[in-house]
């Protein structure tokens, strides 16, 4: 128990302190209290406590000078000085005589257990630093707790039955339930190491206050930064009665009172010490499938394994479309294409892998451009650039789409923005006649490079270095983006009758064509995109 005294000379909110919260339930003892501030100088020199709550007004002594007088004869003892409003510039120069916070008065329930938190993660931080047979018990159980999560074992196994025993983790036989909690766009903030170890000592420290089970449960560092609940119930009916409202509360908390948002994948119950690293395993599938989650910041993963199968059919036309709006530089018509590959997603609910596949292949397209340009990476994008780590790492559907438009939007813009040329205006010609005259099934290069009085061999140069792809092929796409339009768009259109529409006169050919494109024939497309 963390020992604590307050002082304040209202009677009323003395009161209102003692029953705020349960303090020993939090691991606290209320050991005294002082109306003034010579009485806690008194209390503290007698009992020393380990937190002093001090308000800043008070007779005789103000709280000012009592916490210069506690910080030079008790250094140990963490003062958080009690304000109102008013008083809040004189907390924030107390921060300078070594005071180590401050609350403002009048504080809540949630505001004490966060100023608490706080308190215990550096108190703790402070006592393993200090104490270095402490500091290699904390290490031994951790490696330990890593080793659980990460290995498999078997039931018989006196080893990890004697090492539970040595850290009061006897019942080896017990439910148990992993939940892993993971820190959002820790690798796009680039923290320092010291303020990661601070911010994994507040997330364990407020789980130790708010998960409340029947048994005992374990807050530890995991791999890749996490930090990982272990939580051992006394028996199958406090597994069954457990809810995830703790870790709700916890996310709620992170994001209000901290500056940086946290989500928990949360594993199933299971008997024995191989249920441990099945459940991690659970917790970790559970984080991965984020993304495909409408912001949620627990996600169970017993809510995902229907959706785990949810593969889905992604129409390759959707990368086609935003190809050609990034070879025009139509930024505006690129975010809406953007926009129609996130909402279909959404209304199809595809699995997080499934996501995460889709949005490898938009980057992939991306770089294809800037290759197709003559360029490089490096010319575009900074040497850092890691789309598989930022795209993992998204924490929701809409953070990974934003991050995508950016990356589109600014390779459009620079490629925009090289020179522009005579041949430059030429190509926007060109594509808009093509556009304009592909039902026509005798067009060919020759007529689109004589409608502009020039050689073929310069329309096939201009279109190459600005598309990245010849005349024919330009025209291939265009007749084959229009068939897929022509056949989804509910007209019941004979074969026939689509392949005249796009400049093909015998329709066996035009099928043939349309395979090698697609991978399906025209009425297996049709049957598809009906039931997509």
């Amino acid at each position: 128990m963390h020992k604590v005294i307050f002082a304040d000379d209202e009677a009323v909110f003395r009161t209102y302190f003692k029953n705020v919260i349960d303090w020993r339930a939090h691991g606290f003892e209320l050991i005294g209290e002082a109306k003034n501030g010579l009485e806690a100088l008194e209390l503290i020199e007698r009992d020393t406590p380990d937190i002093a709550f001090i308000d800043i007004n008070m007779p005789y002594m103000n709280g000012m000078d009592l916490a210069a007088k506690i910080k030079e004869k008790h250094p140990s003892v963490f003062v958080l000085l009690v304000t109102g409003h008013s008083e809040f510039e004189y907390a924030r120069q107390a921060l300078k005589i070594g005071v180590d916070d401050y609350i403002l008065k009048p504080f809540d329930e949630e505001e004490l257990i966060v100023a608490l938190a706080k308190i215990k993660g550096e108190m703790e931080k402070h006592r393993i630093e200090r104490d270095k047979t402490l500091k290699e018990r904390q290490v031994w159980k951790e490696s330990f707790l890593n080793l659980l999560i990460s290995n498999e074992y078997a039931d018989d196994n006196e080893t990890i039955r004697e090492q539970l025993e040595a850290f009061q983790m006897s019942g080896a036989d017990r439910v148990f339930q992993v939940a892993s909690v993971e820190m959002d766009n820790l690798h796009e903030q680039w923290p320092d190491p010291g303020e990661i170890r601070l911010r994994k000592y507040i997330i364990a420290n407020l789980l130790s206050d708010l998960i409340q089970i029947g048994g005992a449960s374990h807050h530890f560092t995991g791999p890749e930064n996490r930090v990982v609940s272990l939580l051992q119930y006394s028996d199958e009916q406090a597994a069954e009665r457990f809810a995830p409202d703790g870790y709700a509360r916890l996310c709620a908390l992170i994001s209000k009172h901290f500056g940086f948002r946290v989500t928990v994948g949360l594993g199933t119950a299971g008997q024995g010490i191989p249920s441990i690293r099945r459940s991690y395993k659970e917790s970790v599938i559970a984080l991965r499938n984020k993304i495909s989650m409408n912001r949620s910041d627990v996600l169970v993963y017993r809510d995902m394994t229907s959706q785990a199968a949810n593969i889905g059919f992604y129409p390759s036309e959707m990368n086609e479309n935003l190809l050609i709006h990034l070879r025009l530089h139509e930024e505006e018509k690129i975010k809406e294409a953007l926009g129609e590959i996130r909402q279909y997603i959404r209304d199809r609910q595809l699995s997080g892998e499934y996501i995460h596949m889709i949005m490898a292949g938009l980057v992939s397209l991306c770089l294809t451009y800037i290759y197709e340009i003559g360029k490089q990476v490096d010319d575009f994008l900074p040497p850092s650039f890691s789309p598989f780590e930022a795209i993992t790492n998204k924490s929701s559907l809409d953070e990974a789409f934003e991050w995508i438009a950016d990356l589109y939007l600014s390779v459009a813009g620079h490629s925009r923005n090289m020179k522009r040329s005579r041949s430059g205006n030429l190509l926007t010609s060109a594509r808009e006649y093509i556009d304009a005259h592909y039902m026509d099934s005798q067009l060919k290069v020759e007529d689109v490079a004589k409608h502009f009085y020039i050689q073929p061999r310069y329309l096939l140069k201009i279109f190459k270095e600005g598309l990245g792809m010849s005349v024919s092929d330009y025209l291939f796409e265009t007749r084959m983006q229009k068939a897929k339009e022509l056949l989804t768009s509910g007209r019941n259109l004979r074969l026939t009758n689509v392949a005249e529409m796009v400049g093909y006169g015998d329709p066996a050919h035009f099928s043939k064509s349309f395979k090698r494109h697609t991978g399906l024939s025209p009425s297996e497309y049709e049957a598809t995109r009906q039931k997509g």
